[in-house]
């Protein structure tokens, strides 16, 4: 008798039920609590994983979240499409309003005293607090009692986690709910105040013009970047091991803000010697992270990378996490602005994402590339990129360039991307 082909719907119940097996296996293993929505996975925000375990976890994740939306019928997955901004409407509600800490962590409270310690409206305290525990953010275990969760706990006096909630909801949302109406009045436009947010915000500026006027925002801004990046995947190290800095001596990196990168390439590298480059108001804060023993090895300029580099005959011109905030006609510009300073051999070294050929990737990981990539259309048309739009830049900016390729660290998300110079000593 013939055996029955195995469908779609079996097969990830198969592959959810193997990998949670698998991730709940290390919970035990180190005397850690399962999951719960009470009390959390007992891991650090940062917390790394083995490989493997990680695997697991991100396979389970994938697989439920197919079965859900298998389950959901063609119809149900169109229909649920709004869904996931409600919670973050929610929990934007509490972070504007610091209701998590109102919220004692043991015994918890009502919402009749959250909203006299708020000074709010109590019909609006109840509907938000209880769309938020539709998504297990707080608990109600009995009518009108408020008690935390383990997400809700998360909330409290963590202000980098609520600058990327009010990052998202002041500066991504409108942008988003405009972003194809921007399509129709400026088809094609690469200019960065021609997008979902020149209209969201009603301006005629740039994002970064607009923020940047706006010291709060500014620092708003900076202190989501920091958040996002501190994930392991993330880390400055899988530069650090990815490239040979063995035989550099000079580095110049280009939007290089705070030092982050060159401050970890200074301490590993002590024989090299780096220039921080970025705008006026952002540069100037350089000198109060660099370490004192690496003053006279790390140096902050003032540099708008659309203008000609001014520090000439570097090794390397490092552009970490600064192309993908720009259309491919502001990078194609970026590396144009580099040429002058370049000898021969010099290599621009970019570390950014790189996204995957369609198919390399899971569905669910693959969604998540997709979405950053319009996210930054939405904000000013900037873009993600695949290698073959990393190599086209190059190209386009100056035939001279090498393009030698990229490479992508084991649990790196940048991409390690290089050119080099061949064009010979000016």
């Amino acid at each position: 008798m013939a055996t029955p082909n195995v469908g779609p719907v079996t097969q990830l119940l198969t592959q959810v039920q193997r990998s949670t097996v698998k991730y709940l296996e290390y919970f035990s293993m180190h005397s850690l609590p399962e999951p719960s929505y009470k009390d959390g996975d007992g891991l650090g925000p940062n917390q790394q994983l083995p490989s493997d375990i990680e695997a697991a976890r991100n396979s389970a994740l994938e697989a439920t979240e197919e079965l859900h939306q298998l389950l959901l019928g063609p119809l149900g997955l169109i229909l649920s499409s709004p869904g996931d901004q409600y919670l973050m409407l929610s929990i934007q509600y509490i972070c504007r309003y610091n209701i998590a800490e109102l919220v004692p962590l043991q015994e918890g409270t009502t919402f009749q005293a959250i909203a006299t310690g708020a000074g709010l409206n109590l019909k609006d305290v109840t509907r938000f607090l209880r769309l938020s525990a539709a998504w297990h953010v707080f608990h109600e275990p009995a009518r009108d009692k408020v008690v935390h969760t383990a997400a809700s706990r998360l909330l409290i006096n963590n202000p980098k986690l609520k600058a990327w909630i009010d990052n998202i909801a002041e500066e991504f949302w409108p942008s988003l709910a405009r972003t194809v109406d921007a399509t129709q009045r400026w088809p094609g436009s690469e200019e960065p105040n021609e997008s979902g947010y020149s209209l969201g915000h009603n301006t005629d500026d740039s994002p970064f013009e607009v923020i940047k006027r706006d010291p709060l925002r500014q620092q708003r801004f900076m202190d989501v970047q920091s958040f996002s990046h501190s994930h392991h995947s993330f880390s400055i190290d899988h530069l650090l091991d990815g490239f040979d800095f063995n035989s550099v001596r000079t580095i110049v990196d280009v939007g290089g803000a705070h030092g982050k990168a060159a401050i970890a390439l200074a301490q590993k590298y002590p024989h090299i010697e780096i220039i921080v480059q970025d705008q006026p108001q952002v540069i100037k804060g350089l000198k109060q992270h660099v370490p004192v023993d690496l003053e006279g090895r790390i140096r902050g300029m003032e540099h708008d990378f659309f203008t000609p580099q001014p520090s000439k005959d570097a090794d390397v011109y490092l552009l970490r996490w600064v192309m993908h905030d720009w259309s491919d006609k502001y990078c194609i510009k970026i590396l144009e602005s580099l040429t002058p300073a370049l000898k021969g051999g010099a290599k621009v070294v970019v570390s950014d994402i790189c996204i995957p050929e369609p198919g390399q990737l899971s569905v669910a990981a693959d969604r998540g590339f997709r979405q950053m990539d319009i996210s930054m259309k939405a904000f000013n048309n900037a873009r993600e990129r695949d290698a073959e739009t990393w190599a086209m830049l190059f190209e386009r900016a100056d035939p001279r360039y090498e393009f030698l390729g990229i490479t992508i660290p084991q649990g790196a998300r940048m991409a390690i991307i290089q050119a080099q110079w061949r064009g010979g000593d000016r």
